[in-house]
């Protein structure tokens, strides 16, 4: 009789084991290498870029820390035991073909880390979009880890403590009551891209603000970043730029301001 384990239970024990295997000087297949040490970094860079907070983003690390068996985060990750879950986020059935098809409109292989990382945030923007929703109203690393899992990941086995464990290490590391992991500030201001043609600049980063000019779709240097009022647009963030206009110095909300990943935006 083949007796079938749940995929998160086979993945759960694929930890334990390697972490054995590590501690005796065992080689492991697909073990992270020296050059991905700084995977999470990268995620922590890219989610903050998209406006999510440090809490936020800790909750989407940890779950991934988990999902893919490996810390940091490993996007190369397959499911133990040869089971269909793939990358970060161990996708699988439509989800992951979804994932394929995206790495090969862009060319690259489905394990690229950029890409996955695209594909999370294409995801928690169009199909995913109640998970991204819930992962909003989070204030703590454990209640975004959880949501992440309940809504997101959507797995068989919950294993909130281990996913709960990682999304707080993840949070102490890089979050500003840590170490700060990220780069100097860019000089002169952090570089954006107004994605929404007349972007209101205001007084305050709140839509009571006065309104003292408006961005052109394009660059614009952000002198720094602070939290206002939520605004849904382009994305869905409570993060607001401050900016220069015609001789003025206002806030222009976030939710039309892509920042690239990997840029540091300073908080006011």
């Amino acid at each position: 009789m083949t007796i079938t384990a749940p995929r998160h239970l086979w993945r759960t024990l694929a930890g334990l084991c390697a972490a054995l295997l590590l501690a005796t000087g065992v080689a492991v297949s697909g073990a992270t290498t020296a050059s991905a040490a700084n995977n999470n970094e990268i995620a922590w860079n890219f989610f903050r870029s998209k406006g999510l907070s440090e809490a936020q983003t800790a909750g989407l690390i940890g779950n991934f820390i988990h999902e893919s068996g490996s810390d940091p985060i490993n996007p190369a990750a397959v499911q133990y035991g040869g089971g269909p879950g793939r990358g970060l986020a161990q996708w699988e059935g439509s989800r992951r073909i979804d994932l394929e098809n995206f790495a090969a409109q862009r060319g690259v292989a489905w394990s690229n880390l950029q890409l996955q990382l695209d594909f999370v945030w294409l995801e928690l923007q169009g199909t995913e979009r109640n998970a991204y929703n819930k992962l909003l109203a989070t204030s703590t690393p454990a209640d975004a880890a959880v949501s992440v899992r309940i809504w997101y990941e959507r797995p068989s086995v919950h294993a909130d403590e281990l996913r709960i464990a990682a999304a707080q290490k993840t949070y102490n590391t890089y979050s500003g009551g840590g170490s700060d992991p990220d780069p100097d500030p860019e000089p002169g201001g952090a570089p954006g891209v107004v994605v929404g043609a007349g972007v209101n600049v205001r007084t305050s980063p709140s839509l009571g603000g006065a309104i003292v000019g408006s961005l052109p779709t394009g660059d614009v240097t952000i002198q720094c970043q602070t939290r206002g009022d939520a605004v849904q647009g382009e994305y869905n963030t409570d993060w607001w730029a401050k900016v220069s206009v015609n001789g003025e110095t206002g806030f222009a909300s976030r939710a039309y301001i892509r920042v690239d990943a990997g840029v540091n935006v300073p908080t006011c």
